[in-house]
């Protein structure tokens, strides 16, 4: 197959407002694999988005652990995901459908706001449109893992009834 004939990646490039300047993000259009957030020149981080079990970040190129939710529940609380990145801890805790609060070594740094939309099947990037509010006594490490986490496992959990709404919603969309 010639090199014209291969389907080209589009990637698109997305850029926000953060407290250190702009955060760039860059992602393929579908089915996206990863997604870079750059803050500033000399920091980037590389997240495979999923709200499911599994998923994987980088930073500059180095693998950093996240821990995986347990078992699955219908609890909040078992969608709380930990990353120990740079010598610190950081946990994305869901507080509403579309709420979650991003906490480093034990502090408060950010609230996240999510979408209705993220929950949609055919969404492959959860946080992509998660809006930050940063507290004081950040820096620009805590910015590009904290948006990566937040995009890349999304703002916020489902409860109960939405939970089990869509799973009725996607066994009924897939019935043939």
């Amino acid at each position: 197959m010639s090199r014209d004939n291969r389907r080209k990646k589009r990637v698109l490039v997305r850029t926000l407002d953060g407290p250190f300047g702009p955060i760039q993000l860059r992602h393929d259009r579908w089915p996206t694999r990863v997604v870079e957030v750059s803050v500033g020149e000399q920091l980037t981080v590389r997240i495979a988005p999923n709200r499911g079990e599994h998923g994987a970040m980088a930073v500059n190129g180095q693998r950093v652990s996240l821990s995986q939710p347990g078992r699955w529940q219908l609890r909040r609380a078992s969608h709380i995901r930990r990353a120990a990145a740079v010598g610190r801890s950081y946990e994305l805790q869901p507080t509403g459908l579309r709420t979650s609060r991003l906490m480093r070594d034990g502090l408060r740094i950010a609230e996240a706001h999510g979408t209705l939309a993220a929950y949609s099947p055919w969404r492959t990037i959860p946080g992509v449109d998660a809006r930050l509010t940063w507290h004081g006594g950040v820096d620009q490490t805590d910015v590009a893992i904290g948006q990566a986490m937040v995009i890349g496992f999304g703002a916020g959990a489902p409860g109960v009834i939405l939970t089990l709404v869509s799973v009725v919603f996607s066994i009924f969309a897939w019935w043939p």
